[in-house]
């Protein structure tokens, strides 16, 4: 089987390390950037516009992916030590709050610069899932997301826990990288602004994940489950019902505002390119000290754990 001692870390010079963990996300950003530099003529979408929608993005998801963290799967550990709160480099992001503030960024971005939320969303979600693809493969290597126990030839041996595991992050990635060509197709049937691709991701992501996290090892729980998986529930029902909902009373997608010209200028670039690089010095997907620690524990205690 599989003996997980892959190193975290990219490179490290002096006292500055990046981390494979945190380049998936600046992968992804540019995922953002790309995708919206190739469509914004059929969104109306001029070049500075595109960096405004890119910047929110990377801002909001940064911000609401390290306060879901906070508040819900690590909210003992930031009570007793919230001066880390602010400590990206110990680590911890949450993907449903990066979904938040994804959804967040384009409500800002829709309000501010007078542009249907609707068409942003339908077509966030294809560059958005590619990004909770590569997500997982991070998850993979810093060894955050775990399964649990398994006979399967691929079980993977971790240091820090008892037998060999479903590697979950992969079977994760997996389902998100065989979500992108059905969101692109969906998108070139139903285009932009019929909410169609939006409800379809939602759907499918929470559904296929609820499932694959049947398998996994949450480290929190509530009620019995997975803390995440009640999110899953959550998201799954949404999306069935505004899939239904768009269905039943399909909506025409808007025309396209014209785009006037509007150079990016240099402080957009320089604000864009920070973003970009910000992310590469976050370890892992918990904050590094705290899932030590439990690990150390469940070790200690085998039967406490169960």
């Amino acid at each position: 089987m599989l003996v997980h001692d892959f190193d975290p870390e990219i490179v490290t010079a002096r006292s500055l390390s990046l981390y494979w963990y945190g380049a998936v996300y600046t992968l992804g950003f540019l995922g953002f950037l790309t995708w919206f530099a190739m469509r914004r003529n059929r969104l109306g979408l001029s070049g500075a516009d595109v960096l405004d929608l890119c910047i929110l993005l990377a801002a909001l998801i940064l911000v609401g992916g390290r306060l879901f963290d906070i508040l819900v799967y690590e909210f003992d550990y930031y009570r007793e030590n919230p001066r880390h709160m602010i400590d990206w480099w110990r680590g911890g992001m949450a993907s449903h709050g990066v979904l938040l503030g994804a959804l967040a960024a384009v409500v800002v971005f829709s309000v501010a610069h007078r542009k249907p939320a609707l068409v942003i969303l339908d077509e966030m979600v294809v560059p958005g899932v590619f990004l909770l693809a590569v997500g997982r493969l991070g998850n993979f290597i810093e060894g955050g997301v775990v399964g649990g126990v398994t006979a399967l030839p691929w079980g993977v041996l971790y240091p820090d826990l008892e037998g060999p595991r479903h590697p979950v992050a992969l079977y994760e990635s997996v389902k998100n990288f065989a979500i992108l060509p059905i969101l692109a197709l969906s998108l070139r049937r139903w285009p932009a602004g019929t909410g169609v691709t939006l409800s379809l991701f939602v759907f499918l992501y929470a559904a296929l994940r609820f499932a694959v996290d049947q398998l996994r090892d949450y480290e929190a729980t509530w009620l019995g489950i997975g803390t995440g998986q009640w999110f899953n529930l959550g998201m799954a029902a949404a999306g069935l019902f505004l899939l239904a909902l768009f269905r039943i009373r399909p909506l025409s997608p808007p025309r396209p505002f014209p785009a006037r010209p509007h150079a990016p200028g240099f402080l957009r670039i320089a604000l864009m390119a920070f973003l970009i690089a910000y992310p590469l010095g976050i370890p892992t997907s918990w904050t590094l000290a705290n899932i030590e620690e439990m690990r150390r524990e469940r070790l200690e205690n085998p039967a406490e754990a169960n």
